[in-house]
């Protein structure tokens, strides 16, 4: 069984994607990476364990068609808290080899009322950095958890929404190593690099293909 709490360290982290592979829950994993998310099947495992036990509400800027929104409310509904996940995205279309769609909203509702559970999201349509888009997030108090897949301007997110994360919140970064998108890595990973240095973050470690895991101070 995975470990029943939330992970303290990049071993823990590590510890939890390899129980997550051997259970009889991950093929569910590897259905939605082929479907609906660019996301690694163990970075979706995580989500899920970060969901369910995260007790609280959970943010992710970046929710393209729904797919780690669909994991971390997968993960809060089982644990029976009442918390919801509050997804943010721009919206519009999305030319992809795998994944394209001409209206990213529509696919994102669909998505998640495919699997039952769209009554555990909130999805906030418009950039992450309008005032109206702030303003209506912190309207659902404090996160326990913080997903960014965005643009890789991690400090400007983090300076709008860092206020609304409980301390030693768990926060997961997309695209810190990620050769297809360069110049997204490259700023992504500066961006941590710099709040780590700063106190304000401590790096876990690194899963998937490129999804950056640790947790605030």
């Amino acid at each position: 069984m995975p470990l029943a709490r939330l992970p303290s360290s990049g071993f823990e982290v590590s510890l939890i994607a390899a129980q997550y592979r051997s259970s009889a829950l991950y093929p569910w994993f590897v259905e939605l990476n082929q479907r609906v998310s660019m996301l690694h099947a163990d970075v979706l495992a995580l989500l899920y364990h970060f969901g369910r036990y995260a007790g609280a509400p959970v943010l992710e800027l970046g929710a393209f068609t729904g797919g780690s929104a669909i994991a971390l409310a997968r993960g809060l509904a089982e644990a029976g808290a009442g918390c919801k996940v509050v997804s943010v995205d721009a919206g519009g279309a999305y030319d992809h080899e795998r994944f394209a769609t001409p209206d990213i909203v529509a696919a994102f509702h669909r998505n998640l009322e495919e699997r039952s559970l769209a009554a555990h999201v909130r999805l906030v349509v418009g950039h992450s950095r309008e005032p109206a888009v702030v303003a209506e997030v912190a309207r659902h108090g404090r996160f326990g958890c913080l997903l960014v897949d965005a643009d890789g301007l991690v400090e400007d997110d983090l300076a709008l929404y860092g206020a609304l994360v409980l301390p030693g919140a768990l926060l997961v970064v997309d695209d810190y190593y990620s050769p297809g998108a360069p110049e997204k890595e490259v700023t992504t990973r500066r961006q941590i690099d710099r709040l780590a240095a700063r106190g304000l973050l401590e790096a876990f470690c690194v899963q998937g293909w490129g999804t950056w895991i640790g947790r605030f101070l």
